[in-house]
């Protein structure tokens, strides 16, 4: 906030998901700012990703509770037909949140790196994954290579292996599952039975890939923890230049992920020569 740095701009989502699906953690909203704008963020990705949070959480919840419920036919959802609809709701409603979720924490990442917002603002999690070259797409003739945001944010951070050979492995399988069944005209077929084979089913899918997920969510927690510690280590040596004396003009950093604050630039005095 103007020449003070008060705290790295973005929250660990990924991280505290992860640990929530595992029971060892809780979620919780983005703090707003207080009274003179302190005490918030300025990355509008850390409101909505908190918030998806907070919806995917509601909905394995659901799945939860759907699943452990004992069928005893009193309740609507018993019923063979309620049941397997319910089932695909539930599927759906995970799967979609679960790439909308990933989608926002590489989002709210990219937000903190010079990449400019317009490359991924309306990015789904394909395009976030693999998408051509928009400089090359300019040029007449041309095919553009391929680039990845995703991958982007891990080379700094010698990232580089585990996500080309299996984390993006996993967010391409998300994305997949979410366009094939989950957000357009394509959908599971309903197979209407016993209201606990419907059940017996969303368990073992949803837990299939909510397996897959948390393992997913472990390589952004990497990536998250790598990027807290790189920026908070920027921060306290700039915050050390500045107790030695350095001038608020005097702060022009080329700050590059990964690497230790190069020393600044200071501006050199020019001294006016008198007249002989």
């Amino acid at each position: 906030m103007g020449a003070d740095i008060v705290g790295v701009n973005f929250l660990p989502l990924a991280t505290d998901m992860r640990a929530w699906l595992r029971q060892q953690g809780q979620l919780s909203l983005a703090p707003e700012a207080g009274k003179g704008g302190k005490g918030g963020y300025a990355n509008p990705y850390s409101f909505s990703g908190a918030a998806l949070g907070l919806i995917f959480a509601r909905v394995v919840n659901s799945w939860h509770d759907f699943i452990t419920a004992e069928s005893d036919g009193s309740r609507e959802v018993d019923a063979e037909v309620d049941a397997e609809v319910e089932r695909l709701r539930i599927y759906n409603e995970v799967v979609l949140y679960a790439a909308r979720f990933c989608e926002v924490v590489i989002k709210q990442l990219l937000h903190c790196t010079q990449v400019p917002e317009k490359r991924f603002k309306g990015m789904a999690l394909g395009a976030l994954l693999e998408s051509p070259c928009p400089s090359c797409k300019k040029e007449n003739g041309k095919k553009p290579h391929s680039v990845s945001m995703v991958g982007s944010l891990a080379h700094p951070f010698h990232l580089c292996l585990e996500f080309e050979h299996c984390a993006m492995g996993d967010m391409a399988l998300v994305n997949t599952q979410r366009n094939n069944e989950a957000a357009h005209s394509d959908i599971q077929m309903p197979n209407i039975r016993t209201a606990t084979e419907s059940k017996a089913q969303l368990a073992r899918d949803c837990d299939g890939f909510l397996t897959r997920y948390i393992h997913m969510l472990s390589h952004l927690e990497d990536l998250e923890q790598r990027m807290l510690d790189d920026i908070a280590q920027k921060g306290a040596s700039i915050t050390l230049l500045k107790l030695n004396g350095l001038a608020p003009e005097d702060c022009n950093f080329n700050l590059v992920p990964g690497r230790p604050v190069d020393p600044p630039q200071i501006r050199q005095l020019v001294v006016p020569q008198q007249a002989s």
